[in-house]
């Protein structure tokens, strides 16, 4: 019989017999019996206050403030032991377990996985994007690029517009956070106009990151994740990443990055203005475009040939033909995103500083 079976029992014949001798035939302890579980945590309430060395008392918001502060500093990557040593020789009277416990708090330990409020993904309702103008459904992924005289990989990050085929814009670097993905969103975004734009990408850390679902928001594009292990469901910019493989890769390699860049800038203007696509009838990105404007009764956009060919016709007493500038990659010259101002300052900075060299 359990403790709360012998206290049913006593329970039954208290109104006959002393509960003393109750309690004692049936052998359990007094304080069992007594004992009623307390609601709320157990134990000494925690503390709301610190204090310092000189005999003042600080609140622990204040507290938190401090190990920020410390946090916030480049290369700081500390622990709450760590924490403690440091706020203590900042004249702090404190214990380790106190800073883990506000740490813990309010996320601040090594490796916490920090939950964002922008609610669940949106994923892909349709295996395949349909598109009925341009910019209406883009899609975006990373590909490794290998630079063999460094002998390591940069990373592409394209984004496609279903409808032409057209590269929208694209940028290559050693590294590819959620700064240059906004980035160069913000410079598509800023050269067309947003009605309607779908977005599409997969799951990686760079696209779930809550500065870019954040920008996206603002700038009223619906971005849709592909599942998980089903890259298929990106079939258009998966299928682009195998023409780069194939008509850029193969046949070259490069000795450094600034070689790749270049080379990636003329392919961009090659590819959209001069490569044919099967699936669009063997005309290019930028006639297909055309086609849409023409249709629309809107003014067309002009054909940009390569330096080599538009000499030669040139020469050949041809109609003029107009070579404009690169548009991209030129890394982080324009306008910064207004995001990067207020909660990306200091990241954003950065990433600019270290571009500004392209």
């Amino acid at each position: 019989m359990n403790t709360a079976d012998k206290r049913i029992c006593i329970s039954a014949f208290t109104h006959r017999e002393k509960l003393s001798s109750l309690i004692s035939w049936s052998q359990l302890a007094s304080s069992s019996y007594y004992y009623r579980q307390k609601a709320g945590r157990q134990g000494r309430k925690p503390s709301t206050h610190t204090s310092l060395q000189d005999g003042s008392i600080i609140s622990n918001d204040s507290v938190v403030i401090a190990i920020r502060f410390i946090l916030a500093e480049e290369f700081v990557c500390f622990g709450y032991d760590k924490i403690t040593d440091d706020l203590r020789a900042n004249h702090f009277i404190i214990n380790p377990k106190k800073t883990y416990r506000l740490m813990k708090e309010q996320k601040l330990l090594c490796g916490t996985i920090i939950k964002t409020n922008m609610g669940k993904r949106q994923f892909v309702k349709w295996r395949v994007q349909q598109a009925d103008k341009p910019m209406a459904q883009l899609c975006m992924d990373i590909k490794y690029i290998h630079i063999d005289g460094e002998k390591r990989n940069a990373l592409l990050l394209t984004v496609l517009d279903v409808y032409t085929r057209s590269i929208a814009g694209q940028v290559l670097w050693w590294r590819m956070r959620k700064e240059n993905v906004i980035w160069l969103l913000h410079q598509i975004l800023q050269q067309h106009e947003v009605n309607g734009i779908t977005l599409r990408n997969d799951n990686g850390s760079q696209f779930i990151a809550h500065a870019l679902r954040e920008y996206l928001q603002e700038k009223q594009v619906v971005q849709e994740f592909i599942h998980v292990a089903t890259p298929e469901e990106n079939s258009f910019i998966e299928a682009y990443h195998s023409i780069v493989e194939r008509e850029v890769l193969q046949p070259r390699q490069f000795e450094d990055i600034q070689t790749a860049i270049q080379t990636f800038n003329r392919w961009e203007v090659f590819y959209n203005n001069r490569r044919l696509h099967g699936s669009l009838g063997n005309i290019s990105p930028k006639q297909q475009w055309n086609r849409w404007l023409i249709k629309m009764n809107k003014e067309t956009l002009p054909i940009i040939y390569t330096k080599a060919l538009s000499t030669k016709l040139a020469n050949e007493n041809h109609s003029k033909i107009e070579v404009k500038p690169i548009l991209v990659d030129k890394m982080f010259s324009e306008q910064k995103p207004t995001i990067f101002e207020n909660q990306y300052q200091q990241n954003s900075q950065t990433v600019f500083k270290n571009f500004s060299s392209l």
